[in-house]
């Protein structure tokens, strides 16, 4: 589901910038902070979270980019780069580290509004997939616990596959955990039994 977008915040050490920003957005949207250099920027997006925040580059303290490498991994805020500097490597690499929007100084008003739309589809958009991605992943491992547990409970009990995987099911029930937390299990006291055995043997 796409939300949308209702929270921005500016950081430039320009203060004329963070005005001509505020004056395009606030009819818009709440404007929820603004800042002046890359330590702010990462503070700002710790403790308020803005969906969307646009960062200049070239600052004091602590420029865009350091900046950009802290606050992607909070995955609570599309960042969008504003600068002066022509030289499209730049561009590149922001959008490398997780940025979701490039723009130049000097800019229209009405870029404004459209860049912080697309910034933030994109940002959900990408949240989205990692989601998928890790939701699948979860599934496969759990797919491939659950098939090692019941091969543990047709060898040690006589279970046909379907006695095996609704005996799972009802530990899961039973315990209040997961699946995969019960097969997990299941497997692992299976593997403790097999040492002592062999342990035995030897002795």
């Amino acid at each position: 589901m796409t939300l949308p977008l209702q929270t921005v915040a500016f950081v430039d050490d320009e203060p004329g910038i963070l005005q001509v920003l505020r004056m395009a957005c606030e009819s818009c949207y709440q404007v929820i902070g603004e800042g002046r250099n890359g330590i702010e920027a990462v503070t700002l997006v710790k403790t308020l979270k803005p969906q969307v925040l646009v960062l200049d580059l070239h600052m004091p303290a602590m420029d865009g980019l350091q900046a950009l490498r802290q606050i992607v991994p909070f995955e609570t805020t599309a960042v969008v780069i504003l600068t002066a500097d022509q030289d499209p490597k730049i561009a590149r690499e922001a959008m490398d580290l997780g940025a979701c929007g490039y723009v130049n100084k000097p800019f229209e008003l009405s870029q404004i509004i459209p860049m912080l739309e697309t910034a933030w589809h994109r940002f959900q958009s990408a949240h989205h997939l990692r989601q998928e991605v890790a939701q699948l992943s979860e599934n496969l491992e759990t797919r491939k616990l659950l098939e090692r547990a019941k091969g543990i409970l047709m060898e040690q009990q006589g279970f046909t596959e379907d006695q095996a995987h609704k005996m799972l099911q009802k530990m899961s029930q039973d315990q209040g955990i997961s699946l995969k937390e019960v097969c997990r299990s299941l497997i692992q006291i299976r593997m403790v039994l097999g040492k002592t055995a062999q342990q035995r043997k030897a002795v």
